[in-house]
């Protein structure tokens, strides 16, 4: 795979799992009795926290499938498994709560800084993206790739950053029921990703070309 068609596949997955519009209402619910410059600065330390626990994963996170020998299309299936299912949660067929509880969520609500925990983690780099993050580094061929992963997973992190200091404009601009659309659109797409990624792991375990 070159390193274009890496990144851009990278990059997209990236976005389509951190969700960064489907993390607006949320974003916008913690941050409802906040000052302008306040919510700015909110926003950017919950991408920064984000990028940071996702590049982390980048470097290190092949040495712990490694410790567990765990190998690429093993890997590959379960990813694929793990994005479906964010996927359906995303397309409203499963129901939320696979990153928080309630009760978690309902306690964020009462805390002064909710930019590292939990918008940055788990909201933004929660398990699927982590998972996410893990699968690239284990097809990476060399460190070129994994350079091109973390850029991916800084661009990535950019996105979601802008989609959560624009936030009031997006939802005044889409409103809710827009929002929900492009979420969803953003699900089927993870699911075909995640379809492909089950493939990919299963014509490799069965040696079939």
């Amino acid at each position: 795979m070159s390193l274009g068609e890496y990144f851009v596949k990278a990059f997209i997955s990236l976005v389509l799992i951190m969700d960064p519009l489907g993390n607006l209402p949320l974003f916008l619910n913690f941050t409802s009795a906040y000052e302008p410059r306040e919510r700015i600065r909110t926003a950017i330390w919950s991408s920064v926290s984000a990028a940071t626990i996702l590049t982390i994963f980048c470097i290190g996170g092949e040495r712990v499938l490694s410790f567990f020998g765990i190998s690429i299309p093993a890997f590959q299936i379960t990813g694929g498994i793990i994005f479906f299912l964010y996927a359906l949660q995303m397309l409203q067929i499963l129901p939320s709560g696979m990153k928080t509880t309630t009760e978690e969520e309902q306690e964020t609500m009462e805390k002064e800084n909710i930019a590292i925990v939990p918008m940055g983690i788990p909201f933004i780099a929660g398990p699927g993206a982590i998972t996410n993050v893990l699968l690239w580094r284990q097809l990476a061929e060399d460190s070129y790739h994994v350079i091109i992963l973390v850029i991916a997973v800084i661009g990535a992190s950019f996105v979601v950053y802008l989609s959560l200091r624009f936030s009031v404009i997006i939802s005044r601009f889409l409103g809710y029921g827009g929002i929900r659309v492009i979420s969803r659109l953003m699900g089927l797409l993870l699911a075909a990703m995640a379809v492909q990624f089950i493939a990919q792991g299963l014509q490799a375990i069965l040696n079939l070309k």
